[in-house]
């Protein structure tokens, strides 16, 4: 068991080594002896827990969206045992993404990177799919807490996903003088929320 979790201990090293070393260049230009060395390992290990540069970053995807996950899970059952529900989850919920995803500069830095990289890549846009097919359907799941619309739910979802991955751009892009990034998003995500609160006309469905 402990030689089990020294390994695991290592994999994780070298999973976070490439996150640091997507944030000073692109992978491109990363190499394998860079990985090793910012993990504190020698290269030729890494070849013992990953067959390929690719297979770390396959798996650097993996451990983000597995760690993100698990932080939303923890989250959402704590919130739903103080008794939130409805349009304060949902509330609650974007606040969530804004400050643990959308403006965590670093990470936005790096998904950039990932992205271009999915474009010409089957495996990482596998990767990429999944991980928004997730995000949407927890952003639907919530949603559905405020409206009895489940279409509309999971519509709302996938354009406030959309939106989110845009600001997140713009975070890295912009200066952060030009534009109140976090302004823009709070005032787009109450908006949506007044909408989804608003009772339905009869004939207007």
């Amino acid at each position: 068991m402990a030689r089990k979790n020294a390994q695991e201990e290592k994999r994780t090293r070298i999973l976070e080594a490439l996150h640091v070393c997507l944030t000073e260049k692109p992978f491109d230009q990363t190499s394998i002896k860079d990985i090793a060395r910012t993990a504190g390992v020698n290269h030729g290990l890494l070849h013992y827990y990953f067959r390929s540069k690719e297979d770390i970053l396959l798996h650097y995807i993996d451990h983000v969206i597995g760690r993100y996950k698990a932080m939303f899970e923890k989250w959402l059952t704590e919130k739903q045992a103080e008794g939130l529900a409805g349009k304060d989850l949902a509330a609650a919920f974007f606040d969530f993404m804004n400050d643990r995803i959308t403006l965590n500069r670093q990470l936005s830095m790096v998904f950039i990177e990932i992205w271009e990289i999915a474009v010409y890549n089957p495996a990482v846009r596998d990767r990429l799919r999944q991980a928004y097919r997730e995000w949407m359907e927890a952003l639907a799941f919530i949603l559905r807490g405020a409206t009895a619309d489940p279409a509309a739910a999971m519509g709302i979802s996938i354009a406030s996903v959309a939106f989110l991955e845009g600001m997140s751009m713009f975070s890295v892009i912009l200066d952060p003088d030009a534009i109140d990034i976090r302004g823009v998003l709070t005032g787009f995500q109450n908006r949506i929320i007044e909408m989804l609160a608003m009772p339905q006309v009869p004939g207007n469905q």
